[in-house]
């Protein structure tokens, strides 16, 4: 049973970082749209990709 159960894991891992590698394709193109992502709002990360700037503000 608990050979199964690693098996399963790896699986649903390789499937989740396929996923991850469609975000960061370089051909992946993103329309950014910025977000706070901390109480002073020195930090900016878009809500559909996760890409993180310094707010120059």
């Amino acid at each position: 049973m608990y050979i199964l159960e690693i098996i399963a894991k790896i699986l649903k891992n390789r499937r989740k970082s396929k996923k991850n590698e469609q975000g960061t394709d370089p051909g992946y193109i993103c329309d950014h749209l910025y977000l706070p992502i901390d109480s002073a709002a020195e930090y900016l990360a878009c809500n559909k990709c996760g890409h993180v700037i310094k707010n120059n503000k």
